[in-house]
């Protein structure tokens, strides 16, 4: 079982190898069976088990990430569960999204991640999603 600390630990080494430019260098902190959920309207989005689907994310997420413009609002955790709520830059332009990231940890590895967005228009605009909101004839509903 991790501790506080040692959950804090290992969840922190993920952003700090991002931004030393090294998410890779992450991988042997995750679980075999490590899980990833994201939002399904992402590339990576919806439920992934196994190690190698974050193994292959760790190399790509730079395209869309700038972890050079990365900063913590609230990072907690108690026992095993850690929640980050990061500000990180959109990969080639000036703009910035916010996720709150929740880990689970245990035994020294990285066991889950579920991660939400918020205001994601930039991210999706990088990304070339189009979502009804960002265009000028979309319509409240009244």
């Amino acid at each position: 079982m991790s501790t506080t600390e040692d959950t804090k630990a290992i969840v922190d080494a993920y952003y700090r190898a991002g931004a030393r430019g090294d998410l890779p260098a992450f991988s042997p902190y995750l679980d075999p069976e490590f899980s990833v959920t994201a939002p399904d309207y992402l590339p990576w989005g919806g439920t992934h088990v196994g190690k190698a689907f974050f193994d292959d994310v760790l190399h790509h997420l730079p395209e869309t990430l700038d972890f050079g413009r990365f900063s913590y609002d609230s990072f907690t955790a108690e026992g095993t569960h850690a929640v980050a709520l990061i500000t990180i830059g959109v990969a080639d332009t000036p703009h910035t999204v916010q996720i709150s990231e929740h880990w689970e940890v245990e035994d020294g590895l990285a066991q889950s991640i579920w991660v939400a967005y918020f205001e994601p228009q930039p991210l999706l605009d990088k990304l070339g999603i189009v979502h009804g909101l960002s265009h000028p004839s979309a319509q409240a509903p009244s």
